[in-house]
Parts: C-alpha cells; structure tokens; sequence
C-alpha cells in the first residue's frame, strides 16, 4: 500500500511540475498577445489612452485563451489539493 501511494505521489508532483510548466507558457504567450495586439500599436490620443490604461488582459487577447490559462491553474489547484491529501493520509 505505501508503494502505491508514494508512487501516487510522485505521479502527481510529475503532472503538477509539468502544469506549471504550461501555465507559465500560457501567461508568456498571452503577455506577448497583449504586448504586440492591434490595439496596443495603435497611437490613440491621450484621452483614450488614459481610458484603457487598466482594461483587462482580456480585452487584448483571445478570450480562449484566458479561458484555457484559467481551467490549467483550476488543474494544478486540484492537483496540489490531491497530493496533500495524499501526504496527509
């Protein structure tokens, strides 16, 4: 029983190494989305600029893709919970 659990364990800090992984992917590639979006070449006037200065990364980027960054750290949550359950027990 114990082999089964640490190898449990050590599955799920591989899929939580590798979920972070991702996430810190995502959050690159949708920093260079916002960073390079139409809208961000744009040279609006100071009025519209001042306007937008904290829109939401959402209004720069697919909004599938801030879907997909959120159900990945939803992921790693539940992972992380599991492996502490698992240490715990």
């Amino acid at each position: 029983m114990p082999q089964d659990i640490n190898a449990r364990i050590k599955e799920l800090q591989e899929k939580i190494l590798s979920k972070r992984q991702q996430i810190d992917f995502e959050r690159l590639n949708l920093a260079n989305a916002a960073q390079l979006s139409d809208e961000n070449r744009e040279n609006p006037d100071s009025m519209e600029e001042a306007k937008n200065f904290n829109d939401p990364i959402e209004n720069a980027v697919d909004k599938g893709e801030v879907k997909s960054l959120d159900k990945s750290e939803k992921e790693l949550d539940e992972l992380i919970n599991e492996l502490n359950t698992l240490r715990k027990s």
